[in-house]
């Protein structure tokens, strides 16, 4: 069992550890969840998992927590490999998509049952209680029933359990996908100064692309089991090597390699096709090189997204919000990359 030091300990911070996995699969029946993933998480790291409903990421995350076991590979946490320990042996907490705090408890007590498990002291627990608690802004709200928190409270709440027992990773499972827009705004940059704050290492599902981005040091995305690629957000972003992930990403993926080759003015190589940001496609007046016919325009406050047709490829563009469309546009990119296969979505 890997002794998790400091746990009894209020305050006390646990050592951040690195988590690898080799060459780890999982198949239900017919259906491989998780097909030869292998992967180095460095300690401290915020790494997110990302990609679509159904790609693995969710039962990648579950087997890292114990929660279920491989059919092949090894799962190695801080040295040591933890493929067949059980979930309360590993130096692992997960916050849950659902939250699953207890309804009928008080936020004290739902933070406290991890430490009660492990039958620290109760002075103890009350004390690191009330500095997790503080940590997540809830000070004072030991004894309020967890109902009748804010959907935004209790996902600290479901946080603060999973602090008080100093674990060395923290887990997340899509932990702000029922808080609406706003508020999961709020949330995630809360959480990532948390994080920020503690240095724990920590796996976020998700497969909100924004969400990705704006909190991970470093993201893999994943498909059909596989993890496609991995870098960090301004890799993934910029210099995507695939057009799954480019298209995932939200860039235009040109597959008619004739249209591609109009747009640059290179020639495409084979096996590859074009990405283009929408950021990096400029609207011009009706009779430049490239033409395109525009099937909508929406405006979105700072910038307006038109999407339009080029000779068959839909092509996004994000423009001056004051250009009016007309029928036909000219278009230009200035900014391209030729990326490996197809988009695939």
């Amino acid at each position: 069992m890997i002794q998790v030091r400091g746990n009894n300990i209020p305050g006390a911070q646990q050592e951040p550890l690195g988590i690898r996995l080799e060459a780890v699969s999982k198949r239900f029946g017919s259906l491989w969840a998780v097909r030869d993933v292998s992967l180095t998480i460095e300690p401290g790291e915020f790494f997110s998992l990302l990609g679509p409903s159904g790609c693995g990421k969710t039962t990648l995350l579950r087997i890292i927590a114990g929660f279920e076991s491989p059919d092949t590979g090894r799962v190695v946490i801080g040295g040591q490999e933890v493929t067949r320990m059980r979930p309360q042996d590993r130096p692992t907490a997960m916050v849950f998509q659902s939250y699953a705090l207890f309804p009928t408890m008080t936020v004290g007590e739902n933070v406290a049952y991890g430490l009660q498990v492990r039958k620290t002291p109760k002075s103890v627990q009350q004390e690191r209680v009330a500095d997790v608690l503080a940590r997540v802004g809830l000070s004072g709200l030991e004894a309020r029933p967890v109902t009748a928190l804010s959907g935004g409270q209790q996902q600290r709440v479901a946080l603060a359990r999973a602090m008080a027992v100093s674990p060395s990773v923290l887990l997340f499972d899509e932990p702000l996908s029922n808080l609406d827009v706003a508020l999961r705004e709020k949330t995630r940059r809360e959480l990532k100064e948390i994080q920020h704050q503690l240095r724990t290492t920590s796996v976020y599902v998700t497969h909100d692309q924004q969400e990705a981005l704006a909190m991970s040091d470093r993201i893999g995305v994943m498909q059909a089991g596989r993890l496609v690629e991995v870098g960090t957000p301004e890799t993934l972003y910029n210099e995507p090597r695939t057009a799954y992930v480019a298209a995932f990403l939200g860039s235009n993926v040109i597959q008619d390699r004739a249209v591609a080759e109009r747009l640059t003015g290179e020639d495409a190589e084979d096996g590859r096709v074009l990405s283009v940001r929408p950021e990096h496609v400029r609207i011009l007046p009706a009779g430049a090189q490239v033409t395109a016919r525009v099937l909508s325009r929406h405006f979105m406050g700072t910038y307006a997204e038109w999407w339009l047709d080029v000779q068959g490829e839909k092509v996004r563009a994000w423009a001056d919000p004051s250009a009016v469309p007309d029928e036909e546009v000219g278009i230009e990119v200035t900014r391209w990359r030729w990326v490996e296969g197809e988009a695939d979505l």
